[in-house]
């Protein structure tokens, strides 16, 4: 078996040689498929981001990615390729916080980086990937609508996304700035029910199907379904706007979250795990 691990020079490059094999699984691929189609058409790409395809026989088996200071992202390949990865990401960067993908290819990665680089790993979140091809509202909505939210409300925006990044145990607060940009765009949306409730974000556009993300509601507003009746209704809003299918991740340790999007459509797909890499 003659396995390779081809680096791309861009992600237009990535895209042109990963492809057919992204498209073939697009929900299982939603991530690096969006990630690589928005750094391919910026006008300021990520100069220190990384494609590479792992290849048997001519043949693309696997993709990984990252963009800088973000994690190291794998898809699903055979690990006897993991060694040959992981020895040309550590030719690239001095660090990586970790290494996101299923189980057995990131925890391999992550051995494989501490062996290379001292430090040590250990599993971090487990994570479910999610379709929804349909929507089933819930059967009994809560009161309020959805909208998007107006510039003014910039500031609590802000403040949920930092919410959401404190309960996801995210290791990258997303700055202010981005947060006022989703606001200034569209795609980020919220409940309103007699003043903001709960908000949701669409993004990662793939050539079908569209994420919904950064699904957050504050603590004392929980359990009254405002998160399932927005959910519900920016998935649909993303179907209406022409794409298949809608995917999204949750917090696999979270059994109220993974029901909750179960009953309005969404079927898993696929498992995740972060291998956290702590440095000596």
């Amino acid at each position: 078996m003659s396995l390779s691990v081809v680096s791309h020079a861009d992600a237009g490059a990535f895209l042109k040689r990963a492809e057919p094999l992204l498209l073939e699984g697009e929900a299982e691929h939603t991530l690096v498929l969006s990630v690589a189609m928005a750094e391919a058409a910026s006008d300021a790409p990520n100069d220190d981001a990384f494609f590479a395809t792992v290849e048997h026989d001519g043949d693309v088996v696997g993709v990984s990615f990252r963009t800088p200071p973000h994690k190291l992202s794998v898809s699903r390949m055979p690990l006897d390729a993991v060694p040959l990865l992981v020895d040309e990401v550590a030719a690239r960067y001095e660090s990586i916080p970790a290494v996101l993908g299923p189980k057995d290819v990131a925890e391999a990665a992550a051995a494989r980086w501490t062996q290379l680089r001292g430090g040590r790993w250990e599993p971090g979140m487990g994570q479910g990937l999610y379709r929804l091809d349909t929507v089933v509202r819930p059967i009994a909505p809560p009161p309020g609508s959805v909208r998007a939210p107006l510039p003014e409300e910039a500031d609590l925006m802000i403040e949920w996304i930092a919410g959401f990044a404190r309960d996801a145990g995210a290791q990258f607060a997303v700055p202010a700035d981005e947060v006022r940009a989703w606001v200034a765009r569209e795609g980020f949306f919220m409940w309103d029910d007699q003043g903001p409730v709960s908000i949701a974000r669409a993004s990662g556009g793939t050539p079908n199907g569209m994420r919904v993300g950064f699904v957050y509601t504050p603590p004392e507003l929980r359990g009254r379904g405002y998160a399932s009746a927005l959910v519900a209704e920016v998935s649909q809003i993303i179907l209406d706007r022409g794409f298949s299918f809608c995917t999204l991740y949750t917090d696999l340790s979270n059994p109220t979250s993974n029901s909750i999007y179960m009953k309005i459509g969404y079927e898993p797909v696929m498992e995740f795990v972060d291998a956290d890499i702590t440095a000596c």
